[in-house]
């Protein structure tokens, strides 16, 4: 697939179009960030508070971070062969306990851009499922934090046997920043937890699998082993298969806000302590959330100006699926929340955006061409 038909090349080319913006146009919303989901959300500032991180900083100092944030992403470099450890699966959630309210948006919103990224390479990604029998959760249910602890054990270990896997395979593989996956928690009618993990299955279509079934389910049966101090049943505990559909079709029932708030209180419903509650309720590599990072940038202030100004028509013809949007939350500020069908109607958009600007202030800028 060449850049110029791949999705992240798409993704890139409009990132570019953005540079010669960035820095025009006066912040009253907070940053818009268009996601490789596509999805954004227009959150105006408080207009009796100096926009938060600005201080004493230029104008001038604020449009080089702009560029350089459009030009490079905010993403640090990979850091290569990973050991398993706890780094590199990073939880991606303030160590407080927080598990009682579910996936986070923030979490959600990571998940659904790394699995709009690699649909791309689809062949090259599988889905591991991990359920809980009764024995195991009953055990895990008498230990303090027991599935918390559980949970480190199964993406840290599969981490390093996907590194090690990797590594044999393809040398050098890992410097390009290429160990990417994924995973969530979800409770089960049961109360039960299992765990979805997305990864990377092949290096490319017709290469052998990195991870077999035998392997992931020793990874299995040494984490229950070492977590509950017992010997379980765990044949029927690991399931795994290529994604043959879009990847996040497999998470999405489970990315929805209601399934994921209600999901410890289904489990505590079904008898179960905070113990069986995870930290956190999902998970990503570092090189897998380096991969969102890279894909992720801002549209400028100038654009986002006409878009709070225009959004209304361009749902009407058609190139924007928006609406306005006030939380729960007291004091939260009514925001317009909105997605694009397709990279291409982004780019239509933005550059109808882009236009509308040129008219009214000439910088000279011809969007696409500079």
């Amino acid at each position: 697939m060449t850049r110029d038909q791949s999705f992240r090349g798409q993704l890139a080319d409009l990132r570019a179009c953005l540079v010669p913006y960035a820095g025009r146009g006066a912040g009253a919303f907070h940053p818009v960030i268009i996601r490789p989901a596509l999805g954004f959300a227009m959150v105006p500032r408080p207009r009796d508070r100096t926009p938060a991180g600005e201080g004493r900083r230029t104008d001038e100092h604020r449009k080089r971070e702009r560029i350089a944030r459009l030009l490079d992403g905010a993403a640090p470099p990979s850091l290569g062969l990973v050991e398993g450890s706890e780094s590199d699966a990073i939880p991606s959630e303030r160590s407080h306990r927080n598990g009682f309210n579910g996936l986070t948006a923030n979490g959600a919103k990571k998940v659904e851009d790394f699995c709009r990224l690699i649909q791309q390479e689809r062949g090259c990604f599988g889905i591991w499922t991990v359920t809980l029998p009764p024995e195991v959760a009953e055990d895990l249910d008498a230990i303090p934090g027991g599935i918390q602890r559980l949970q480190s054990a199964l993406r840290c270990r599969f981490s390093e046997a996907l590194a090690r896997s990797l590594e044999k395979q393809a040398p050098g593989f890992l410097s390009k920043g290429r160990l990417e996956w994924c995973f969530v928690a979800e409770v089960q009618k049961t109360g039960r937890p299992h765990w979805h993990f997305v990864f990377r299955c092949k290096l490319r279509r017709g290469r052998p699998w990195l991870l077999g079934k035998a392997k992931l389910d020793r990874i299995i049966r040494n984490c229950f082993h070492t977590v509950t101090g017992r010997k379980h049943r765990y044949a029927a505990a690991g399931n795994v298969q290529a994604l043959r559909a879009t990847p996040g079709r497999y998470l999405s029932s489970y990315l929805k806000k209601s399934a994921s708030q209600n999901a410890a209180a289904t489990l505590q419903a079904n008898g179960y302590s905070e113990n069986l509650v995870p930290h956190q309720w999902w998970g990503m590599s570092r090189d897998g959330l380096a991969l969102v990072e890279r894909h992720r940038f801002e549209l400028p202030s100038v654009l986002v100006g006409w878009l709070s100004r225009q959004w209304p028509s361009l749902v009407g013809i058609g190139l924007l699926d928006a609406r306005l949007w006030t939380p729960e939350a007291e004091g939260a500020p009514t925001m317009v929340v909105g997605s694009w069908r397709t990279i291409a109607d982004a780019r239509r958009c933005i550059e109808h955006l882009a236009g509308l600007a040129e008219r009214a202030v000439p910088m000279g800028i011809q969007f696409g061409r500079t």
